[in-house]
């Protein structure tokens, strides 16, 4: 019998009168990278927020398996408003509980950042002065200190300029594949994801989750709903 990581199960939201998920339900099964695809306000992140536990007024059920150490990578903003005058090293140590209780220490940082394809001299850089790319390679390295077995991603390329973003995706097969995580990628990038995915679901209220990436090959990016 299946016992998949994450399940959701009927999940409807309203705010006020509008109706911004419908009846969703899928499963995301262990070891796999599934893709959570759609249009601007089709309730993508909405939903990432129910997983999470971040929303509880809704319907339905959210179940994350016990034991899961869930770790979530918001969308990059494309600049840093507050310009806080951080090194790397103070970003990744600010909130990062491992490095605080004990289980991770500062020595684990450098190979946080080798990890993840970040040169160790960064990390004592001005945060403000790294690129999108690198920036959001950081962000992963810090969710890696939490040694999760799930991450959970969020338009993570957003902000990302297009010739890093290939190199970005690749990390991420790579930590699912040869680290053996459960990955949620939510992403409007349909063409970058597509090869990536074991599965994608299209997510426009309702959605559609018979779609296997062989399923979209040929299919224009904007038509997709009409073949999912």
């Amino acid at each position: 019998m299946s016992n998949p990581v994450i399940s959701v199960k009927n999940v409807t939201k309203a705010v006020d009168a509008r109706r911004v998920l419908v009846d969703v339900s899928f499963d995301v099964e262990e070891q796999s990278l599934v893709s959570l695809i759609g249009p601007n306000g089709a309730g993508k992140s909405t939903l990432v927020k129910i997983i999470l536990g971040l929303d509880p007024h809704y319907e339905g059920t959210v179940t994350i398996r016990p034991g899961e150490r869930v770790q979530y990578i918001p969308q990059l903003a494309t600049s840093d408003q507050y310009q806080l005058p951080l090194s790397v090293y103070e970003y990744i140590a600010i909130g990062t509980t491992p490095l605080y209780s004990g289980s991770k220490k500062p020595a684990d940082l450098p190979k946080a950042l080798e990890h993840v394809g970040v040169a160790t001299n960064k990390l004592h850089q001005p945060y403000i002065s790294l690129s999108g790319g690198e920036r959001q390679r950081i962000a992963i390295a810090r969710a890696l200190l939490g040694d999760p077995t799930v991450l959970i991603l969020d338009e993570p390329l957003a902000a990302v300029d297009y010739t890093s973003r290939n190199g970005l995706y690749e990390l991420i097969r790579h930590l699912q594949q040869d680290h053996q995580m459960t990955v949620l990628l939510v992403s409007h990038d349909v063409e970058s994801v597509l090869p990536l995915s074991d599965r994608v679901l299209y997510l426009n209220q309702t959605l559609h989750t018979d779609c296997h990436p062989s399923a979209f090959d040929g299919i224009q990016p904007h038509t997709i709903h009409h073949h999912c």
